[in-house]
């Protein structure tokens, strides 16, 4: 009991210590916050021991739960009407970028893990497949905090919002599928095993299956007026992911990537989805940020021979980025949306891939799992640094149009599209709503 009070302790000293600070920054700069959550992890964790790794290990049925959470958000973003509105050459620069990065990230990955680590041809597979969802994974709130800094009008902004979002889409459903191909656990003896197929099958059901339960329980559309209506919705939402997740942990599957299958259909089915959305978006951020503060504790290195894989990873990540941000934004391109340098408007790592490496430490515990983990941490430290300077350079190479306004002055007008908003709509910009 004490411990675990010294633990909230700390914790709260410093959420609030980071909050004042990492706000400033925030509105000065751009920059949304990740990188000191990991920080004061690391620092509760395998720094002072606060979170010993039994009190990690008796969290981990609420860090399923904020993976669904953070997979649901994702499904979100994805609301076929408006997606069907986005020009084409939107969709094929994004979809192009995603699979290229993480391909060229699989390569390298495997290259580094077989040849310079020394692991079997079979047993490298796992964790390159799993870096290199990780590597393509971005986070989506680094290009729309910009917005509020004035970019929201730049030509290419809409592109790279849109394709921060088809990064995570592609980023999850690689790992839902790795996870299925390569399933972990028994069945009973008098089942037979399903196949990689029936287990892919079997991981997109559970999602579907807690979509329909949500709408069952939440009722016909127009019950969502009113505070206790909005307690009901938040209570259907948060028993859906619980279902979601907790049945993918329980079959050793990934509870982000059946979450995201559950927000797709939350997006895309009548029912007050917009009040479901604005409702999940509004506790994604203390749900990522109790994220990475958990992945920070969780951490406790490996073996000390694997040691030069994280830095390496940076490494691959940024290459990866590169290298798949110029296929994205120039071969793939029309000429007057081309942008060689689409990859390093995308380099904040944020909590997504934080949560699949957490994911990954789940199922897979023996096999690289802290490495892993640790590269994902080493990215958000290294890439959170640079990625909004970045992002601003590539959208006007010239001086930024000024500071983040503080929220409730003069910010842009959000409109509600599907489970994202456009901002200065002219320009197609995508924003996420919360």
């Amino acid at each position: 009991m004490q411990t675990t009070i010294a633990a909230l302790a700390v914790l709260a000293v410093g959420y609030l210590l980071s909050h004042l600070l990492f706000d400033r920054l925030r509105l000065r700069f751009g920059y949304v916050g990740a990188a000191e959550y990991v920080l004061l992890g690391v620092l509760l964790g395998p720094a002072t021991g606060v979170l010993s790794q039994d009190v990690v290990r008796d969290l981990t049925p609420l860090v399923s739960l904020a993976l669904g959470w953070v997979g649901m958000t994702v499904g979100t973003y994805f609301r076929l009407p408006a997606m069907a509105l986005l020009p084409g050459a939107h969709v094929r620069i994004a979809f192009t970028e995603a699979c290229a990065t993480f391909a060229l990230g699989a390569v390298l990955a495997y290259g580094l893990l077989h040849y310079a680590a020394g692991y079997a041809v079979a047993t490298a597979v796992i964790p390159a497949l799993t870096l290199a969802a990780i590597a393509v994974i971005g986070a989506p709130s680094a290009v729309d905090a910009l917005a509020l800094r004035g970019f929201g009008s730049r030509p290419h902004f809409p592109v790279l919002q849109l394709t921060a979002r088809i990064d995570a889409l592609v980023g999850v459903t690689a790992f839902g599928l790795l996870l299925a191909v390569f399933h972990q656990g028994e069945t009973a003896p008098s089942l037979r095993p399903p196949t990689p197929t029936e287990w892919a099958v079997i991981n997109v059901a559970v999602g579907v299956v807690s979509g329909v339960l949500f709408h069952l329980f939440l009722g016909p559309r127009g019950e969502l007026a009113g505070a206790p209506q909005q307690s009901r919705l938040f209570i259907a939402l948060a028993g859906a992911i619980v279902i979601a997740s907790g049945a993918s942990y329980y079959l050793n599957l990934s509870p982000i990537f059946t979450s995201l299958v559950l927000g797709v259909i939350l997006a895309n089915t009548a029912g007050g989805e917009r009040s479901a959305t604005r409702a999940l978006r509004g506790t994604q951020r203390p749900i990522y940020l109790a994220l990475l503060i958990f992945a920070g504790a969780a951490w406790r290195g490996d073996d000390p021979s694997l040691y030069f894989i994280p830095p390496a990873f940076i490494a691959i990540r940024l290459l990866a980025r590169v290298a798949g941000g110029w296929v994205g934004g120039w071969v793939a391109a029309p000429p007057e949306l081309r942008a060689p340098g689409l990859g390093r408007g995308l380099l904040s790592q944020g909590a997504i891939g934080v949560a699949v490496a957490l994911n990954y430490v789940q199922v897979f515990p023996g096999l690289a799992a802290q490495t892993v983990l640790g590269a994902a941490l080493l990215s958000v430290l290294v890439f959170e640094v640079v990625a909004a300077p970045e992002t601003a350079a590539l959208l006007e190479p010239g001086p930024a149009p000024g500071p983040m306004r503080p929220a409730g002055e003069q910010e842009p007008d959000l409109t509600p599209l599907g489970g994202v908003a456009a901002v200065e709509r002219p320009a197609g910009g995508l924003e996420d709503a919360s």
